[in-house]
């Protein structure tokens, strides 16, 4: 590239030396100094020259530019807004400049070779040629007088000199020839102006007379300055045309380049923007087409420079971001896998809604349980479930779960599934994200029917063996009183009268247990349809607390908040409490504390009924609801079970926690409606 430089800039100046010889012998220039002609020859091609070099380069660019836009280069629009704008704010003032300087050069040009400057530079070298004319012509005549002898000489500021023999001076060789002559010396003090005359006798030329005076330095100094001037004025005047031609190309060239620089600085702008908007353009195709390892290894410290190190920058994060996103979906993928294997192994049903209420996912055990087809139900709404599951338990559910503090709800329902009836335990939840944002409703049962029915069986199993203990102990004493009353008959004893006695009256005794065993079990067999009504819960545990409040060693505590009517068989529920307070004083108890509490995030209100008497085992938690099943020496082992049923009956829940540090806690749940 340098060395292109270097061939170029020879070039011009073999071209210009070339043209300049040319124009010395074809054009007839020959007024002035050879050397001033050869200089402003030189001059005016070297501008010609770079003027078509700048014509030559605009044009270059120009052409570049157009077929860049024509091929749609990326950037070439933008560089050809910026060539328009700077060339624009750049053309007009120029123009504007060269016409205004062009109209003032003419006329200054003009106005120094006007007549105006020509004659008085004229008349003041007339006046100096005059000048030395006349002091030559007077010295001549004063010469010309003494050597004719027809005047005196007496002008002190003449010298007066006479020759026999002719000295070197031509003009004294020429006085001894005949001839009278002047001539100027110039010498320090000044300018010699010297006069010669010949002295003519009968037989020649005797002498010569000669008359000097010297003008002073000061005068002949200003002589020679209008001399010069007068000069260097005829040879400018010579060159008036080249000089206006000069600064015509002068200010051509100037605007040009003005021109020129500013396409060549817009174009060297642009590039310097659009080829790294370029290559950002390229890289961002790439990365767009999963090239994460593509880079602009473009090195600039301005602001371009910063936006491609922001772009690496971006993308190596987007390569560590794309990466961890793989892995995370990698891993997300084997957790899906690994939770469509649970969800398809259980026996648990799971569905799970969208926000709108579309079937997202529903797993085999919950097509089972449902009797569903997986492909037939995925996309449906949830509402088509519901006509499946027929059962009005689940929409005061749903009701409740869309409410605003809501975010679970679990209950045990009754459906007709196709006819068949079943027990569901149903669990519904609100999904979130991160932001608290509802995502959708999981939904998760698992079907109890079956359940029931063995915990029912082993129920009157257990039952039945209770019913044959407790037949079975009084029958002892009355068949050993039935075989002693036969033996004393047999036998004729005496005391057969006493002995009839005594066991009558113990099979008598006997067989009222079991007529009283037999009338509590028909109670519990045949318990009173409840009759729900709207009450206040609270009324009726302040109702149930006032039986007891005068008993001794006892202290009833009652902690009761504000809870809306709820519908429940008053008595039922009278009687349910009753039996928990007297299973808590047969526990030994000194305290009890009935509590109740709202919660209306699930629509239900809780009574608790704590005591601190002996407690409750852990292992007979379990069977603690169960018929027959006591704790107490003699118990029937059926109010707890009786419980039990009324809350069940209420669609409730009971259970029994321990209580810090020592008794029991039962906790009852109602709901609000039914």
């Amino acid at each position: 590239m340098k060395n292109k430089g270097i061939l170029i800039v020879f070039a011009i100046f073999v071209i210009t030396f070339i043209v300049t010889i040319l124009q010395l012998k074809y054009l007839g220039i020959k007024e002035g100094p050879l050397f001033s002609r050869i200089a402003l020859l030189i001059f005016i091609n070297i501008n010609i020259i770079s003027l078509l070099l700048l014509v030559f380069f605009v044009t270059r660019g120009l052409s570049k530019l157009y077929f860049e836009r024509k091929q749609k280069v990326i950037g070439s629009r933008f560089r050809t807004k910026l060539v328009v704008a700077f060339v624009g704010l750049t053309l007009i003032p120029s123009i504007l400049l060269f016409v205004i300087s062009s109209r003032l050069i003419t006329n200054a040009i003009d106005k120094w070779f006007s007549m105006e400057i020509q004659k008085p530079i004229k008349d003041s070298m007339e006046v100096a040629k005059s000048f030395y004319a006349r002091e030559r012509e007077r010295a001549l005549s004063y010469a010309k007088s003494i050597s004719s002898g027809t005047g005196e000489f007496t002008n002190e500021s003449y010298k007066v000199i006479r020759l026999k023999k002719p000295d070197g001076s031509d003009i004294v060789k020429g006085a001894f020839n005949g001839k009278a002559d002047t001539e100027v010396i110039s010498t320090e003090p000044g300018d010699v102006i010297r006069a010669v005359a010949p002295v003519r006798v009968e037989d020649g030329i005797s002498e010569v007379v000669i008359v000097e005076t010297v003008l002073p330095r000061d005068i002949v100094n200003k002589m020679e300055a209008i001399r010069m001037a007068h000069n260097e004025y005829s040879q400018l005047e010579a060159f008036q045309s080249p000089i206006k031609l000069l600064y015509f190309l002068v200010l051509t060239i100037a605007t040009m380049l003005i021109v020129f620089l500013a396409l060549w600085v817009s174009l060297r702008i642009s590039k310097g923007i659009t080829v790294p908007i370029k290559e950002l353009a390229e890289a961002t195709n790439a990365v767009a087409h999963g090239n994460m390892d593509f880079r602009i290894n473009t090195k600039r410290e301005d602001e371009i420079g910063f936006l491609i190190d922001s772009f690496n920058s971006m993308v190596k994060e987007l390569k560590d971001g794309k990466r961890s996103l793989e892995q995370a979906y990698i891993e997300s993928d084997r957790r899906r896998l690994s939770m469509e294997a649970i969800l398809e192994n259980i026996n648990t049903g799971v569905i799970f809604l969208e926000n709108s209420g579309r079937v997202v996912t529903i797993n085999n055990a919950a097509c089972s349980i449902l009797n569903l087809n997986s492909a037939n139900t995925i996309g449906k709404s949830y509402k088509e479930i519901l006509e499946i599951i027929k059962s009005e338990d689940l929409n005061p559910m749903i009701k409740r779960l869309s409410g605003k503090d809501s975010s679970s709800v679990e209950k045990e329902i009754h459906a007709n599934i196709n006819g068949r009836p079943v027990t569901l335990r149903i669990y519904l939840t609100a999904l979130k994200d991160s932001k608290g944002e509802a995502i959708g409703t999981l939904v998760v049962f698992d079907d109890l029917t079956e359940i029931i029915k063995a915990q029912k069986a082993l129920a009157w199993q257990e039952v039945a063996k209770r019913i044959a203990h407790e037949i079975k102990n009084p029958l002892t004493p009355i068949k050993l009183s039935t075989e002693r009353i036969m033996k004393k008959w047999d036998g004729k004893a005496g005391d057969f009268e006493e002995v009839l006695k005594r066991a009558t009256r113990t099979i008598v005794k006997e067989v009222d247990g079991l007529r009283g065993l037999v009338d509590e079990f028909s109670r519990f067999g045949k318990l009173p349809v409840i009759n729900p009504v709207a009450c206040n819960i609270n009324s009726i545990v302040e109702e149930v607390a006032d039986l007891y409040r005068d008993f001794k060693d006892i202290t009833i505590i009652t902690y009761l908040e504000d809870i809306p009517e709820i519908e429940v068989d008053r008595e039922q529920i009278k009687r349910a409490l009753i039996n928990l307070i007297d299973n808590a004083i047969q526990a030994k108890t000194e305290k009890i504390l009935l509590n109740t509490y709202y919660k209306p995030a699930v629509g239900l209100a809780k009574i608790e009924v704590i005591d601190d008497g002996t407690g409750i085992k852990e292992e007979d938690k379990d069977k603690l609801f169960l018929p027959y099943f006591s704790t107490k020496k003699g118990g029937t082992g059926l109010g707890l079970a009786m419980v039990n049923r009324i809350i069940t009956e209420h669609r409730g829940y009971i259970r029994v926690k321990d209580n810090e540090p020592k008794g029991s806690r039962f906790i009852i749940e109602l709901p609000l409606k039914r």
